[in-house]
């Protein structure tokens, strides 16, 4: 038959006094104890809240984003499309979503049609922008070309030189490399610096391989050797 277990015994137990001693815990810090849980549940309640007012921001910057290019490409029933009228949609974006995916794809189309439009100033403008608000950006090379761009239309090779070289730096890999390596070569060709070229288009032979990058680059180290 199996022994009874004494009330003796069981304040002996290391785990019922250890249960004791939680229950006494509790007890003695009661308000403390629900105000934490509460304070937790508000945070709960907070990030949920956070999450779906940002899946909201991203869809409404979406779809603003999305009328900004039917307005570019003239697909609104009876109205041809303006570049003009797409760059005020494209600020829209910009101004009224800041911080969601649309808006950082925004700017750069933004500087895009403003560098087509002959707004050198005013893309650049726009490259620098986004260079500084999106340091890890989906187009940051996309956004270097352009500023190298707009300072090679001021005449500033120099500067163009440096933009470029610090994204080359920071992100070789980029599918856009390339344009950049050959946009960077001829800067330094504008720059009278041909040993700066040769050694630029040597590493657009030398890492990308078979591509017309590659074939470009050695057209033109010819070039540069016959002269």
């Amino acid at each position: 038959m199996v022994k009874a277990t004494t009330k003796q015994e069981i304040r002996r137990n290391p785990l019922a006094e250890w249960l004791t001693l939680a229950v006494r815990f509790v007890q003695s810090r009661r308000t403390t104890i629900l105000a934490a849980v509460l304070a937790g549940a508000v945070l709960g309640v907070a990030g949920g809240g956070y999450w779906w007012y940002q899946e909201r921001q991203d869809a409404e910057a979406a779809r603003a984003l999305a009328g900004a290019y039917t307005v570019l490409r003239g697909e609104q029933v009876g109205k041809p499309g303006t570049p003009e009228e797409a760059l005020k949609r494209f600020r829209e974006v910009i101004e009224q979503h800041r911080g969601t995916r649309a808006a950082e794809e925004g700017l750069i189309a933004a500087g895009n049609l403003q560098y087509e439009a002959g707004k050198v100033d005013e893309a650049a403008s726009s490259y620098n922008e986004y260079l500084t608000a999106y340091p890890r950006g989906r187009f940051r090379m996309l956004a270097a070309l352009g500023k190298a761009y707009t300072l090679e239309a001021k005449g500033d090779l120099q500067g163009a030189a440096q933009t470029l070289s610090e994204e080359l730096e920071r992100d070789r890999e980029n599918p856009l490399a390339g344009e950049a390596y050959m946009s960077l070569a001829r800067t330094y060709e504008g720059l009278k610096k041909p040993e700066d070229a040769m050694r630029v288009y040597g590493l657009v032979v030398d890492r990308l391989t078979q591509t017309n990058w590659a074939q470009q680059a050695l057209q033109r180290m010819t070039a540069l050797k016959a002269k």
